[in-house]
């Protein structure tokens, strides 16, 4: 690498290298993120508390705290959710009724002697849905008289405003912040990691390959004052080559390419991006400048490749018609 003496070409591979440690950066920031979650987790198993001391000492609860119920009678079901293996039970302890979700066919509702042997079920506190709330009170009036029955007024004061969540989310959710942050961040460094170290091989491997009268030429030409450098594409455009620094180090001639054409690409219908596509006579095909057209100069920067890389050579087929596609193959070396 250090054979070229073209400032750019340092800069690209000072580039690649950002990206790489950009990568690693991301993925011990998820690895972080998993340890904080983890931490917050643990802290709020070392604090659990019984349900009943969370809502007197709360006025009702609050959420995203874990809390555990000695249940000594069945529990009641009274509300479940189509296509789910959890619902809503009323359960209690020897004392208070409390709202737990849970498997509708967990261990508890088929237990004959929990009055004797009571069984302590733990998870994260979550504030109980109105609805939720209504269909508990419907199912705790039923068959009483009305001035028994409870109102949406009192039902704090019977269940609280928290019910236990036990399925298998319900105390992951106390570290989702972290944990989702982590996923993201985890998820883009993988890919950049994927990427840039990719393309960072390439570069370097594409380089290594060059003799070193390839490498005094192609660095004449990019120091040459004919030469333009178009660093938002990483392409450069000399008197002889087209030198594409995207992803790797390709270097094409002009008088090598055969057929030229440009792709559009839409979102919702408007036109966003358009690159150019050339294909050299050994028939490879390669994307030479990928450019988003929203503004009037760059639409003009990739005017001035386009109509630059036909000046160097007036043979080039132009468009993507059946009949260039025909013509290019037909020129192609065999």
């Amino acid at each position: 690498m250090e054979r070229f003496t073209n400032p750019n070409i340092l800069k690209e591979k000072k580039r690649l290298t950002r990206n790489v440690l950009l990568s690693i950066l991301l993925l011990i920031v998820a690895i972080a993120l998993v340890a904080f979650g983890y931490y917050m987790v643990e802290q709020a198993k070392a604090n659990t508390k019984p349900l009943n001391d969370i809502i007197v000492e709360q006025d009702g609860g609050k959420e995203e705290q874990i809390a555990t119920i000695d249940v000594h009678t069945k529990p009641y079901l009274f509300a479940e959710e189509t296509d789910s293996t959890y619902a809503y039970f009323i359960v209690t302890d020897d004392e208070f009724m409390y709202i737990a979700y849970m498997g509708k066919y967990n261990e508890l509702t088929s237990k004959t002697d929990l009055k004797e042997n009571p069984v302590t079920i733990t998870g994260g506190t979550k504030l109980i849905p109105k609805e939720i709330k209504e269909y508990a009170l419907e199912a705790y009036n039923q068959g009483l008289e009305e001035e028994e029955k409870l109102t949406m007024a009192d039902f704090n004061s019977y269940f609280g405003a928290v019910y236990l969540d036990i399925s298998a989310t319900g105390m992951d959710d106390i570290g989702f912040i972290p944990y989702f942050c982590a996923f993201v961040c985890g998820l883009l460094g993988l890919i950049l990691f994927a990427t840039a170290i990719t393309q960072k091989i390439k570069f370097s491997s594409n380089i290594k390959k060059m003799d070193e009268t390839t490498i005094e030429t192609l660095d004449n030409e990019m120091n040459s004052s004919e030469a333009f450098y178009y660093e938002r594409i990483h392409l450069f455009l000399t008197n002889r080559y087209v030198i594409n620094f995207k992803g790797s180090f390709r270097v094409i001639e002009y008088q090598d390419i055969i057929w030229m054409y440009s792709m559009i690409y839409r979102t919702n219908g408007i036109k966003t991006n358009q690159s150019i596509k050339v294909m050299t006579k050994d028939g490879k095909t390669h994307e030479i400048a990928a450019i988003d057209i929203a503004t009037k100069a760059k639409k003009e920067m990739y005017e001035e490749i386009w109509n630059t890389i036909i000046a160097k050579n007036n043979r080039i087929i132009l468009g993507f018609t059946k009949e260039a596609q025909q013509e290019a193959k037909e020129r192609i070396e065999r």
